[in-house]
């Protein structure tokens, strides 16, 4: 990037870095890797945005929709899902497990990936194999006493009120979110998500990882 800097400078223009990315960015480097390019472009999205250009699908500099002058107007441009995760400050965890579909942009499958990862991280975390509100039940239950998982001491009323109200939201965001697309095909009508309410969905499901981040372990007999 030096060299590309130095050369613009000494040029007084930005030539070489526009032949940069459009040599780089050439379909026939990617054949074998379309994510990759994928992830490229979504990657020059939000700086070119910032100039007025896009990368286009035949790897070519094009003028975009409008310039971006203020971060928000830089999200909207680009039409990055991960670039607003990035400024909401969500959960790494929540962004593990749907990478690949929020490169292609997919929030059927990115809402569907995101909601599993927490079932993924419970099994991890506590050795269990159930799933679905079985697995929340085994993980946070206190039918024996002191949950297998606990999001605080659970020693007082308000404590024991508070992890009972973790394991409601946690069975309400896996009815309302990763039920009805593991049963509807993603072709069908029968359900449906926004961005606004995939974006919300993540902030809510960055907030559970940061809970089982702090949680305890009741070590098993």
């Amino acid at each position: 990037m030096g060299a590309l800097h130095n050369q613009q400078l000494r040029d007084g223009a930005s030539n070489c870095v526009i032949r940069f990315i459009t040599e780089a960015m050439a379909p026939g480097r990617h054949l074998q890797d379309q994510p990759r390019f994928d992830a490229l472009r979504d990657a020059l999205a939000e700086p070119l945005s910032l100039v007025g250009l896009r990368v286009n699908d035949e790897g070519k500099m094009a003028r975009a929709a409008g310039t971006a002058t203020t971060l928000d107007e830089v999200a909207r441009l680009a039409g990055r899902l991960r670039t607003e995760l990035h400024r909401r400050g969500v959960h790494e965890q929540v962004v593990r497990y749907c990478e690949e579909e929020l490169v292609r942009r997919s929030l059927f499958h990115a809402v569907f990936e995101a909601t599993k990862g927490v079932s993924d991280r419970l099994r991890q975390m506590t050795g269990l194999t159930a799933d679905g509100a079985e697995l929340i039940d085994q993980c946070f239950g206190a039918r024996t006493g002191t949950p297998l998982v606990r999001i605080n001491a659970y020693s007082t009323d308000s404590e024991t009120s508070e992890h009972r109200g973790f394991v409601n939201l946690l069975k309400g965001t896996f009815g309302m979110f990763r039920n009805p697309p593991a049963h509807t095909p993603r072709a069908t009508a029968g359900w449906a998500l926004t961005e606004p309410d995939a974006l919300d969905l993540f902030s809510l499901l960055s907030l559970v990882h940061r809970r089982l981040d702090g949680a305890q372990i009741t070590p098993r007999p």
